[in-house]
């Protein structure tokens, strides 16, 4: 009799209405969060009262999902990741420390675990992490060099720039942001004119060639990912097909 009963609890909290009511529920408690950074709602008696309940609502949903998965529900990370956040939640709403309490904003992550598409997306960038730190390290050994140039040929004459190899690396940091680089270009045009090349050699090299590699990496990763989400569906289809067909057929047959 156990069975049938935690089946029926799986196909419910799994179920596409009682997902919607948890993203509901996840969404007011960050229009929650959001309206309290305001003086006029801080503090407000109603709010405080809402943020609890939709606090225990997620120990209710969580609590539902572990009796109907029962131990398999530890073994999915996603559930883990879940089940982490409510914890946080809880310890949040019943601490009296600011720095604690500040961590509520963590349920508006909730919707990660809630939306199919939303996994598929952060699995892709967990996925490319080699990949984007491989690059990291190439355009940490590019802007090394540059700055290591940068040091020697206009470190005399700018040092507030380029005074040393760390001060020139941060200096490039700020270039191969597009942040104000103009205006670093132009000081060191003052005393070097054909220091636009350097600017321009690097600017193209680092920002938009390896940056556009880290983007290139988290679009493949993402397609890769995003495939058996794909052939799931068309698997479907084509199981739907098939019955169809064979529905038609019985139908011929019996006509």
């Amino acid at each position: 009799m156990t069975e049938p009963k935690r089946t029926s609890l799986q196909r419910f909290v799994e179920s596409s209405a009682f997902q919607a009511v948890v993203l509901s529920l996840i969404i007011i408690n960050a229009v929650i969060l959001g309206a309290e950074t305001f003086s006029a709602f801080e503090g407000a008696p109603l709010l405080k009262i809402i943020d609890r309940i939709i606090v225990y609502a997620f120990v209710v949903e969580i609590g539902m999902r572990i009796i109907a998965w029962r131990g398999a529900y530890f073994r999915n990370g996603w559930n883990l990741f879940d089940f982490l956040i409510v914890a946080i939640s809880i310890g949040a709403a019943t601490s009296g420390l600011a720095a604690l309490r500040a961590f509520r904003v963590l349920r508006v992550l909730r919707v990660i675990t809630v939306i199919p598409r939303m996994r598929v997306v952060v699995s892709a960038l967990l996925d490319s992490i080699p990949g984007i730190a491989s690059v990291g390290v190439v355009l940490a050994l590019i802007v090394y060099v540059f700055a290591v140039i940068a040091a020697n040929l206009y470190g005399p004459d700018h040092p507030e720039l380029f005074g040393d190899v760390f001060q020139a690396m941060y200096t490039l940091f700020q270039v191969m942001t597009l942040e104000g680089w103009p205006d670093i270009a132009s000081q060191v045009a003052e005393t070097h004119e054909r220091s636009w090349i350097f600017f321009l050699t690097f600017v193209m090299i680092a920002t938009f060639t390896m940056l556009n590699l880290f983007v290139a990496i988290v679009v493949r990763v993402v397609e890769e990912d995003s495939e058996p989400v794909v052939d799931d569906v068309l698997e479907n289809q084509r199981a739907i097909l098939r019955e169809i067909a064979a529905l038609r057929e019985e139908l011929a047959r019996r006509s």
